[in-house]
């Protein structure tokens, strides 16, 4: 059984809440032009980290650019993750990396990720969640510290009237204050409905994606 499911395939640009991952997309893929050696997006729980890195994916490729996608918990084995569409480019020469946080918690079970990703030729963007985890064994960890500490990097942000308008779709009146993200509003919804039909039609009406 599956955690949950990604189809990279219904990524849409025009589907995002707010301007905030498209202005992501925009810096990243501006500077994958640049050749830019490694590019960090940052976010907390929820906030459309992977919606970024899979619609700059579809941005990538139809600008001709062939491209890679990797789940970092689907590498490691910690989570079981179906991804439709998703196929990888021969010879890509981006790498989009998803929640490299997860090998900062097992560092010696991640050493030949963590290779990888250092040895690979192109760039790499990848995403970390806030606040970023980190195991004990830091001299293992740190030339990938290094490596990400010398990229730029973006935050995911949301203004309050996009989150209340999300909120709003969904049936909700109100939002507290730390419903910072749309993952936030959504898993609160949860915790307060068994509506999932109206959750369902936020995110199939090809509007709103997360």
């Amino acid at each position: 059984m599956y955690d949950y499911v990604i189809n990279c395939g219904r990524v849409d640009e025009d589907s995002l809440i707010g301007s905030s991952i498209r202005e992501v997309i925009n810096w990243a893929v501006s500077r994958v032009m640049s050749n830019e050696r490694v590019l960090v997006i940052m976010g907390e729980s929820g906030s459309g980290k992977t919606t970024a890195l899979l619609a700059i994916m579809n941005r990538l490729r139809r600008l001709k650019i062939p491209v890679a996608y990797v789940n970092t918990y689907n590498e490691l084995g910690f989570r079981s993750i179906k991804l439709i569409n998703c196929h990888n480019d021969v010879n890509a020469r981006v790498l989009l990396i998803d929640d490299i946080d997860a090998a900062f918690t097992v560092p010696r079970m991640a050493q030949g990720f963590i290779n990888r990703v250092l040895g690979f030729n192109g760039t790499v963007i990848t995403t970390l969640t806030i606040p970023l985890l980190v195991g004990n064994d830091l001299d293992m960890l740190e030339p990938l510290i290094k490596f990400l500490h010398s990229a730029p990097r973006v935050t995911i942000e949301y203004r309050d009237e996009d989150l209340k308008v999300l909120a709003q779709r969904i049936g909700m009146s109100y939002i507290r204050p730390m419903m910072r993200t749309p993952g936030m509003v959504l898993r609160n919804f949860r915790k307060m409905s068994n509506n999932n039909q109206a959750i369902n039609n936020v995110l199939n009406d090809n509007d709103v994606v997360l």
